[in-house]
């Protein structure tokens, strides 16, 4: 609908106009909110809170770069419910000529998009960013764990029973060596899927054996200094999908069991 304001009006009744979008735009998401942006892609809105980030020593598993320390994620985010896609990523590739990734012969769609290197990512959420006008990136390692985990304290956010693994990942004991459309096992408690297995996800921070804060920042575009990965893969064994499990990557790697999700700020 358009409209045609005289000069005597225009001023009244564009006020008007205006108060039902300021309402919607001032307003605070609540934990556990979704929403679905102007691209399409599903998000969960990540409240701010703190949380133990690392794992305990006696976690089957476990390993020395995983020490527990308190982290605060000071600020909320959307965070997207699925891995990012082939149909989106390819989206990307048509609208800026970037060429499209390898899938392996496995198909597109639904898969979660594989074959991507970190700076690859960066071009994809500075697309997003250009699109909307909505600032969006990579997780930090921080911020991944703290969704991943989703309030809980155990080895899985499910539990610690690897009889549940089929319910919830992707992993070497039956993904048949390939990775599978997103969203197809249950969510976390947060609503998130796939954060266990399927692909690894790349995050916006340095690996950092010893984190010193380096968890919490993104790191510098331009550098080639590792990046930390996440949430373990489809060939990968299930001890290796724990919440607190860190694997590293170079960020020029493109890699059949690696992709990435993605969060909006708010």
């Amino acid at each position: 609908m358009s409209f045609r304001l005289s000069s005597l009006f225009a001023p009244v009744v564009v006020a008007v106009l205006m108060l039902p979008a300021m309402a919607g735009a001032e307003a605070i998401p609540k934990a556990g909110d979704t929403m679905t942006d102007e691209m399409g892609i599903e998000f969960v809105y990540i409240a701010p809170g703190k949380f133990v980030m690392g794992t305990p020593e006696n976690e089957p598993g476990r390993y020395p770069d995983e020490v527990q320390h308190e982290v605060e994620i000071k600020n909320g985010f959307w965070m997207a419910k699925y891995e990012t896609t082939f149909d989106q990523y390819d989206e990307f590739c048509k609208k800026t000529g970037n060429s499209k990734a390898n899938d392996e012969r496995w198909g597109r769609g639904k898969l979660p998009v594989i074959h991507v290197k970190w700076h690859d990512a960066q071009m994809y959420v500075h697309w997003l960013s250009k699109q909307t006008g909505f600032k969006y990136r990579l997780p930090t390692e921080a911020e991944w764990e703290y969704a991943a985990r989703a309030g809980t304290t155990t080895a899985f956010s499910w539990g610690d029973n690897p009889a549940d693994f089929p319910d919830y990942a992707w992993n070497s004991t039956n993904a048949d060596k390939r990775s599978h459309p997103v969203g197809q096992k249950k969510p976390n408690p947060w609503g998130l899927y796939d954060m266990h297995g399927n692909v690894w996800e790349w995050t916006g921070s340095y690996y950092n054996e010893d984190f010193e804060g380096e968890e919490q920042q993104y790191s510098d575009k331009d550098s080639n200094r590792n990046r930390s990965v996440r949430g373990g893969a489809w060939y990968f064994f299930p001890k290796g999908l724990r919440s607190g499990d860190r694997r590293v990557y170079h960020p020029r790697y493109r890699l059949p069991y690696v992709g990435f999700r993605i969060v909006r700020e708010q």
